[in-house]
């Protein structure tokens, strides 16, 4: 999964990490004939975001899936897992939201924050997808509040 990072004007926000899931006969819940595991989730901090040049001020931090190879029954969320560290604020976000391709807002803050750890969940996985490497990047833009 590729994360991108978009600036708004008077903030920065920059990004780092990825998480790859592979999907195999292991995944099944009771054997060959069973269904897979419906539900992936990824390690906390697979992203860590850091937002930058606030001047002090309070924003906004929203997110979207690009698009990539994706099925239509997969569905992303996102969660913050850690308030990152700083002499900002950060509030909201602690509970997963799904990522479509229009911008959902995550959670908001004010002041710099560094390492705001976040976790993702990939829901709707079942033996009636098709084989295939699917895949999709994450757009994180941070805008004044």
């Amino acid at each position: 999964m590729v994360v991108l990072a978009i600036a708004a004007p008077g903030a920065d926000v920059s990004s780092i990490g990825s998480w790859t899931e592979s999907i195999d006969s292991g995944d099944l819940v009771a054997g060959a004939g069973s269904n897979l595991v419906s539900q992936y989730e990824s390690v906390s901090g697979t992203t860590t975001l850091d937002v930058s040049n606030t001047a002090g001020g309070a924003w906004r931090v929203l997110a979207r899936r690009s698009s990539g190879t994706w099925h239509g029954s997969f569905r992303l969320s996102i969660r913050r897992s850690s308030d990152g560290s700083g002499s900002g604020s950060v509030q909201g976000g602690t509970t997963y939201m799904e990522l479509g391709t229009l911008d959902t807002e995550i959670f908001t803050g004010g002041g710099e924050r560094n390492g705001i750890a976040l976790q993702l969940k990939l829901t709707g996985m079942s033996t009636s997808v098709p084989p295939d490497t699917y895949s999709s990047g994450i757009i994180f833009t941070v805008v004044p509040q």
